[in-house]
């Protein structure tokens, strides 16, 4: 039996109300899998001005902008990208940063380990 839909657009509209609300500036809501799962998806709301420090990859990764306007810093420089774009996550270190409220959808596939 399939899984019922989920309404991104939803999501992004929840998940950025409350980002504007946190004191980070961002919320966030796993979409599917989990930490236990090879494939996750995350629904990641960042406020505008707010972002994630810089990080590792661990696995293969995806960003799908659903909303705003976001900048993917990579040692190749700033990668900006806005709604409707897919970004593919460079394994390596990398930051994210929202330019205006966003909202993304990440994919990642964990490395075997």
């Amino acid at each position: 039996m399939a899984a019922d839909p989920i309404s991104l657009d939803v999501l992004a509209d929840e998940q950025l109300a409350a980002a504007r609300r946190a004191s980070a500036g961002r919320s966030a809501r796993t979409v599917h899998g989990g930490s236990d799962a090879t494939l996750r998806q995350t629904l990641l709301a960042i406020a505008a001005g707010h972002g994630l420090a810089e990080h590792g990859n661990p696995g293969e990764a995806t960003l799908l902008v659903l909303r705003g306007r976001i900048e993917l810093g990579t040692s190749g420089g700033p990668v900006t990208g806005v709604a409707g774009d897919l970004l593919v996550i460079p394994p390596e270190q990398h930051d994210l940063r929202a330019v205006e409220d966003s909202a993304v959808l990440l994919t990642t596939v964990a490395r075997p380990g």
